[in-house]
């Protein structure tokens, strides 16, 4: 009996295989397997659109594995799409017969602008919408470039040059010249240039990338504890660090898995020709590619157009928060945030971080009272987070971990967000917490928060006349916390 609770993705790339599996569980994604195997099927195409015997039998053996684990799958739930080197092969060529019998599912080969549409729908769908989002992703035989707004792309690009395919024409078994790299960046610039134009109208997009090469740029960044939003200069420094090697087999850097290492620097000199042709100011990895595109095009109830709310209401039902108090703490949050000398100190993402302490605060309290705090961090420091940047994710992480000791009997943290602005948000947060600890909509008192210029800044809270004599419970909780921000600035109650 096939199951039609589960769903496959399977992409069908030129460098790799790749299969995604997932359950939905309370309105979200759930990954219960994936399955990633290195195929090189753009290194072993033949000049006539054939594959050689060894391409052949590598593509045969990664399909039997993925059928044998799709076989207790529902037919309807299973989507396999194949790239840019299964569209070069040779239509009368029995492997693509031969590949569809092994897997025992239909291939779908689609288009390069189908594919670029397909990957942007993956990161749209899984990533906080942004006005302007540009997709770049650099196969193995192939590079697509995607640019639209929310769900619709506007632009789509795909060119016939990918990481497998600059290594076999340009690093001919694997030898590194510096004249070989600028070969590489210059051929893979001539062929950005004609599109070039097409892209200029966008107005400071937020650019990233979906494939291997940027994955692995991310984990050589985290080695050098440099930034994860890489910026040209950088990776021309990376590109001129990487030439001084004499073939693609001794490169070794700390964080580049081995097996990404032949491919590295020929996926770099493409992506630096983008930089310049396209005139970005950067780019940063996201774990999406076109299996995320493919799986939701086969999901279209989770087809949000708010991809973090999505994920928060997912949360709270799995580990049955209480919403009502979520939406008080945000209501409160933002009364007390209505005064400009407040507003003009909190950092830009102040609301969308804001509504995510609102909804996840709480999750440890349904593992224990004890130690709330820690157990809320540990299980959102390991829980994926559709919708959420890098950036935001740590910087959520950082607030979840300020705002210990309210709830729960943790001890009070001695630090806060080194941001000065992350810092007086998680002391905002803390006063709307604790002014909704009564958990009823009419015990939440009607005030308001003002703060002087200084850095960090003095918070005055404004409460109604006799609430001290009537709401004993919460003053006791407010003077305590005046007391706590007397380290960080200060907390006056009046």
């Amino acid at each position: 009996m096939r199951s039609n609770q589960y769903y496959a993705a399977i992409d069908l790339g030129s460098n790799s295989f790749h299969m995604l599996i997932v359950r939905v569980v309370a309105g979200s994604v759930r990954t219960i397997a994936k399955i990633k195997r290195r195929i090189r099927l753009a290194e072993g195409i033949r000049a006539d659109g054939t594959l050689t015997p060894e391409a052949e039998r590598r593509a045969l053996e990664c399909l039997a594995i993925f059928a044998d684990r799709v076989s207790d799958i529902s037919p309807k739930n299973i989507r396999a799409v194949g790239t840019a080197t299964l569209r070069k092969i040779n239509p009368d060529d029995p492997i693509l017969e031969r590949m569809q019998q092994v897997l025992g599912h239909p291939i779908e080969i689609i288009s390069g602008l189908a594919e670029a549409e397909t990957i942007y729908q993956g990161v749209a769908h899984t990533s906080s919408s942004h006005k302007q989002l540009m997709v770049c992703d650099i196969g193995g035989a192939s590079t697509e470039v995607a640019l639209g707004e929310g769900f619709q792309p506007k632009q789509l690009i795909s060119m016939d040059m990918g990481c497998v395919a600059w290594m076999t024409r340009f690093f001919p078994e694997g030898r590194i010249s510096p004249s070989k790299v600028a070969q590489a960046i210059a051929a893979a610039e001539q062929l950005v240039t004609p599109h070039a134009a097409n892209f200029a109208y966008a107005s400071r997009p937020h650019v990233v990338g979906a494939s291997g090469t940027f994955k692995a740029l991310q984990e050589i960044a985290i080695h050098r504890g440099l930034s994860q939003r890489f910026k040209l200069p950088w990776l021309e420094t990376l590109v001129a660090e990487l030439s001084q090697y004499e073939n693609l087999t001794d490169i070794q850097l700390k964080g580049l898995k081995p097996e990404r290492a032949l491919v590295l620097l020929p996926g770099l000199c493409i992506l630096v020709a983008l930089f310049r042709q396209l005139r970005l100011s950067y780019v940063e990895a996201t774990e999406a590619a076109l299996r995320e595109g493919v799986l939701y095009s086969m999901l279209s109830d989770l087809q949000h157009h708010d991809v973090q709310l999505r994920t928060l209401t997912s949360l709270a039902q799995h580990y049955q928060v209480d919403t009502e108090q979520s939406q008080r703490v945000l209501n409160i949050f933002a009364q007390l945030t209505a005064c400009p000398s407040v507003q003009q100190h909190l950092p830009p993402s102040a609301s969308t971080l804001a509504r995510a302490v609102a909804y996840l605060h709480e999750i440890g309290h349904s593992l224990s009272y004890k130690h709330a705090g820690q157990h809320n961090h540990y299980v959102l420091k390991n829980t994926p987070l559709p919708g959420f940047t890098l950036r935001q994710r740590h910087h959520l992480l950082e607030l979840l971990t300020a705002i210990v000791g309210i709830i729960d009997d943790d001890i009070m943290p001695t630090e806060l967000p080194v941001s000065p602005k992350h810092a007086l948000l998680s002391r905002v947060l803390r006063i709307s917490i604790l002014c909704c600890q009564r958990r009823r909509d009419d015990t939440v008192p009607q005030c308001r928060l003002t703060s002087n210029l200084a850095a960090p800044p003095l918070l005055k809270l404004h409460l109604p006349a006799n609430f001290a004599s009537q709401n004993p419970f919460l003053t006791s909780l407010l003077n305590e916390e005046s007391r706590f921000q007397q380290s960080f600035g200060g907390l006056l109650i009046s």
